[in-house]
Formats: structure tokens, sequence, C-alpha cells
């Protein structure tokens, strides 16, 4: 039997009939040349889409520039369960290949290293046809509205405190603190699950915020004992008993506990999912924007190729390329794809949110950055910004997969019958949004603090899911072996505040179709104790694995395998195998006193007026453990900044 996760990615083209609708957005054809708006936002992700609309119900004028297209109708942005065929989808994705190393020996002994063969084509992993060159580490992105925000798992796990009063120590700007940046995730959530009036949540906000059904989970011998095994591994014997997921595992991962940040424990996933089951992203907010009227213009299929700046170093708006496909990191892109020039005019600002690889890019085509890397490639220094592709973080993560006597049986009946048109698992999920559909394919979070931990915070988190997951694998990857397995379980140790700042963003070329060159320098600073973090989190790993109520003798480790046993051998196979997807940091905000910051903390570009950077690229570290509402939080922010002191210029 195929995994779950193989089986639905297998029929991706099967629900492309499924699409649901969306609001009509005018044609480049209805748009005019040098337009002029009060704000124009590049990029409709989690920073910049929300941002976008709010500036819009505030009254101003708006232009929010994707360079994608609108797939926020298409099943695998619709259906919780789908995430992975979004990040498959050439329609959707700009493909990145990243270095982890500099060393290419060190390199090549990841499994998930992408080379180019010599005859053309691709391979995958350890000893590749002689002549075959590195490409790199797959790290895909969205290139659609809504950014990454339409192909991740949408969840919602609000960051420690720390990750906001880090920001108040560098900046001494106290509007960042911790418990007025809960403020923002109370005004935004719209909570589903929770009672209403429950402390630290919000009931009423745009961004609604469900669950899995926790009968599927009950159900499901084989998941229901790895919750178990996960709270016996803590020591709760009582909870680690109970068949009840409520009792199992807790409701509110972001219950506003004054120990929250200290607290170990097994956790209910919640993540963005509306009353009809849908996921709702930064896309979905979008078009909300746009049906509701707002003065908000889209134009999609828009790469914005540089920010124009006058003689007093202010920014009044941007060049883009106008066509399909323009970017090379989009997997349909072809040299015949040009694009066609077009410019547009800020009266107020520019504000970018490309995110972490995009945004520091478009900076330094606009000649603000390093002056050594703009004078590398010809671009005219308007602004030294040492600071700008610098500071490249990620969180670091491995995977364990453990093997058990039966297969996992959640999607088993998640497959078009012979002779059928529909797959029953969509068609219960489109009819009332429930069924295994309506859940991610992950079931709960384990958080951990690790022997290294930083100010002893809890630092790993665990996620759980009932396939065999090695990292981030392309569509072109051969699916065999545990790939396929339907009676695997993986979780996922993922590290927190990793202390490594070592990666760069840096040009490839002067030419804005190309991509840059990605280098995270993996383990570079303070990478001892990063690998033993995942070390410890390996290994308690292994301790609720071996916990599992029922299963003594059933169920063994297939990855890394049990000869990866010793310290020595376990960190080896963190440097070999760690993968990220949260990369932040490359236009960090940071004090007037930090000579790599790059914006201050109201997000203005150091150096010139009326231009702003809300996106992942503003975090001088990567937030909590999954970043995507702190990006949220964080375009809350900005937008209440932006208007008030829009307000301010006007009184």
């Amino acid at each position: 039997m195929l995994s779950p996760t193989t089986a639905l990615l297998g029929t991706l083209s099967l629900y492309a009939s499924f699409a649901l609708s969306a609001p009509s957005y005018p044609s480049s054809a209805e748009t005019g040349e040098g337009d002029q708006f009060d704000y124009i936002v590049v990029g409709s992700g989690p920073g910049g889409g929300p941002l976008a609309v709010n500036l819009a119900e505030a009254g101003y004028s708006v232009l929010l520039l994707e360079a994608g297209q609108n797939h926020t109708s298409k099943p695998s942005q619709q259906v919780p369960a789908l995430i992975g065929q979004a990040q498959w989808d050439e329609e959707q994705g700009w493909w990145f290949y990243v270095k982890n190393y500099s060393n290419d020996t060190q390199s090549a002994r990841n499994d998930k290293l992408v080379w180019e063969k010599p005859e053309g084509g691709y391979w995958i992993g350890l000893d590749p046809p002689e002549g075959s060159t590195q490409l790199g580490v797959w790290y895909p992105r969205a290139g659609t509205l809504g950014g990454c925000d339409t192909h991740n798992g949408g969840l919602v796990v609000r960051p420690s405190d720390w990750d906001w009063n880090n920001i108040v120590d560098q900046t001494g700007d106290e509007s960042w603190a911790s418990d007025k940046m809960l403020a923002y995730f109370e005004n935004l959530e719209r909570n589903l699950f929770l009672p209403p009036g429950t402390p630290g949540h919000g009931f009423s906000g745009y961004q609604p915020v469900g669950r899995g059904d926790k009968t599927l989970f009950e159900n499901e011998p084989q998941i229901l004992a790895v919750a178990q095994g996960s709270a016996a591994a803590f020591g709760y014997t009582n909870r680690s008993t109970s068949t009840d997921f409520d009792v199992i595992a807790k409701k509110d991962i972001n219950e506003p506990l004054p120990d929250r940040d200290f607290q170990n424990d097994v956790y209910q996933i919640s993540f963005k999912k509306d009353e009809q089951g849908r996921r709702y992203s930064a896309g979905s907010r979008v078009n909300s924007g746009v049906a509701r009227g707002l003065p908000l213009t889209v134009r999609f299929d828009s790469l914005v190729t540089k920010v124009q700046i006058d003689d007093n170093l202010q920014a009044t708006g941007v060049e883009y390329l106008e066509g399909r496909s323009v970017y090379k990191a989009d997997p349909r892109y072809t040299k015949n794809n040009t694009g066609i020039p077009r410019t547009a005019t800020a009266k107020r600002e520019v504000i970018l949110s490309g995110g972490t690889f995009n945004t520091p890019q478009m900076l330094m085509l606009s000649g603000i950055g390093p002056a050594s890397e703009l004078n590398k490639h010809n671009i005219p220094v308007l602004v030294d910004l040492p600071g700008v592709g610098k500071n490249l973080r990620d969180h670091y993560e491995v995977g364990v997969i453990q093997e058990f006597a039966n297969n996992f049986t959640l999607f088993e009946d998640c497959q078009i019958p012979p002779g059928g048109t529909v797959d029953p698992c969509y068609e219960v999920w489109q009819k009332n949004g429930s069924g295994p559909f309506s859940t991610l394919g992950f079931y709960q979070f384990v958080l951990s603090t690790s022997s290294v931990a930083p100010r002893g915070e809890r630092d790993l988190i665990l996620y759980g899911a009932s396939s065999g997951v090695l990292g981030h694998l392309p569509p072109y990857v051969n699916q065999t072996g545990v790939l396929t397995a339907g009676n695997v379980f993986t979780y996922t140790v993922s590290e927190s505040h990793s202390r490594n700042k070592a990666g760069t963003i840096t040009l490839r070329s002067s030419d804005p179709q190309d991509v840059p060159e990605i280098n995270f320098e993996y383990f570079t600073d303070g990478g001892d104790e990063d690998v033993q973090g995942l070390v410890d989190g390996i290994e308690f790993t292994r301790k609720i694995f071996n916990s599992i109520p029922g299963f003594n003798g059933t169920t063994h480790e297939v990855y890394p395998g049990p000869a990866i046993s010793s310290q020595d051998q376990i960190r080896q196979y963190v440097r070999d195998e760690a993968y990220g997807h949260h990369a932040a940091g490359t236009a960090t905000i940071g004090g007037d006193n930090d000579p790599l910051a790059v914006l201050d903390s109201n997000f203005r570009v150091r150096g010139v007026k009326n231009l702003r950077v809300v996106d992942m690229s503003a975090f001088p570290n990567t937030p909590g453990t999954f970043p995507l509402i702190s990006i949220f939080m964080l375009s809350e922010k900005a937008s209440a900044v932006i208007i008030a002191d829009a307000a301010s210029a006007q009184a």
C-alpha cells in the first residue's frame, strides 16, 4: 500500500476539475502605465497580503504586485490534507536550490541533495553518476497569491515571548513587547474550537483557526498509540493510558501561561481552517478585500525588478516585468519569457514583502546593500547597507521514522475507486468540511527542552505524520522504499532559536530574472550546541517510540536506523541530513548601533525614505517553532505603524 502522502500527491491532477470560486480581478489589459497609488506593496504572502488589505481598509489606494497568479481556488490550496500537492504544483511553485554548506564534500553526504546529470536530468541523493554537478537542496517557495502561506501547513503556534522581547532589547522600542504583540494575535484570530472568551485568543478576527477532528485520530489505533507514547515519554502516566485525544494532548498550544515557553508537553495541532473546513491563507484575505470593493488593485504576473529612488534617496515607485513565469525559480521559465517593462508610482510609500530570499535581492538590485556586493555586479551604490542579505537563518530539522506492523488507515479510503470519478474523502470534505481531508495529516505536536536550550526555554518541537518524511523532496524524486510505505510514522524534530547566523543571500548577476545564491552555512555559529540539541531530540523521539503501549517488539526504527546509535554517529547524521524551511533574517530589524541592521523598529529601510520591509526577512531570529502566525502578527503591527504615520503626516 502507498503511504498516505504518496497516494495524495499522486492524484494531483484528479482534483483540477473541482476548483472553487475566487473573486474576479481586472486583467493586465485593464491597467495603465505609470499608475499612481498611495502605497505599493510588493508580494502577497503573510507579510504583504494582510498589510495591503489593512491599508486599503484604512481608505488608502494600494497596488499589490504579485509575480505569480491566483490559485486560491485550487483544491490543493483549499483542502488541508493536500498541502503537499501545492508544493509540487509547477503553476504555484518557485523552486530554489540552496547550499547548506560551502564545502562540497560535506554537502554530498546529504541524501536530499539534487544533482544535474551530465546527459541532463536530475539525480537525488548519494552516489550520483560521474560528472554530475551539485545543484543544491530543493527549497520550495510559492510564486502565487498568498505566498508560502498557500503551500505550508498553516500551523498556528505563537512564538515565544523572547522572540518579541529580544527586538525590544535590540531597539529600545517597547511597542514590540510580547504582551503588546499578543494583542495583534487576539485581533486577527477567529478561534473555532475553544470556548469564547478564552484568554489569549480572538474570536472575531479575519483568520479562522481550527483543528483536526479528534475522533479520526482516536479511531486509528496506531495514531492513538503514538500519541499515548508521546505522553508516556514525559511521564504523564494517567494521560498516556487514556483513549480520549483531549486528555492525551492539550488543546491549546497558544495558552498565555506565565511559564508557557518552559512547558514540555503534547499538544493538538491548531491550523488555519475556516468553518467549512477550508484553508484560509493570506491569498484568501486578499480575495476578501477585493470582493468587498476596497481601493485595492492586484496585479498578477508582475515581477518587481527595482525600487525607483530619487536624488533625495526617497522611494517613489517600482519597475516591474509583466509576464508569466519570468523568474528563473519558476519551473516553467524559459529564456523566451522576457516580460513587458512597466512602472508604478507610490505617492506615500513602497513596501517590500518578497520574503527572505527575494526582498534582499530586490534591495540590492535597487542599489541598497553591501557596497562590495553591488560593485561586483556594476550596480550603482545608493545606500551601503552591509546587512542586506546577511544573517540568513533557519530552523534545523531531522526525521526519525518508525515502522509498524500494520498500515495506517486514516487515509486508506482516500482514493478514487475503480470506475468512480470522485475521491470519497474529497466528497465528504466538499459536502461538510469534515473527514480525513479536513486534517493536515499531522496529528500532534511534542514540545521539549534540550540539554543546550537557550535560556532554558523549550527549543524542540516534534510533529508527527503517518508517512515517510525525509525532508522536502522535489516531485521528480523516485518514490521508493520508506517514501511509499503505508506502515511508517515520522516524527520530524525541529529546533528553534538555532544559533547560526552565517548564511547569506548574494546576487548571481544584475539580471532581476536570475535567482540569487543562497548559502545557509549550516552549523557555523554555535554548531556543536545546535547539533547536540537535535541529538537530544532524536533520542527523545526514540524514547517516545519505545514508550508506545501494547506495541513492544512490533515496531522498529528504519531511519536513521538502529546502526546510528552512538552520540558521534547521531551527530554526524544531523550534520549530514538536517534541513529547514523557515528561512529568515536577511533584512533584519535592529538597533542604531547594529552595523548589520537593515531596518529600524518601524520597518523603515535605513538611509532611504518611504521604503519599508514587512516580511520574514525582518526578523532578527527565526521566530518560534512554526513562524507563520508570527509573520501575520508582524504584518498587523506594521499596518498599525504605517497607518499611524500617515495620520500623523496628515495632521
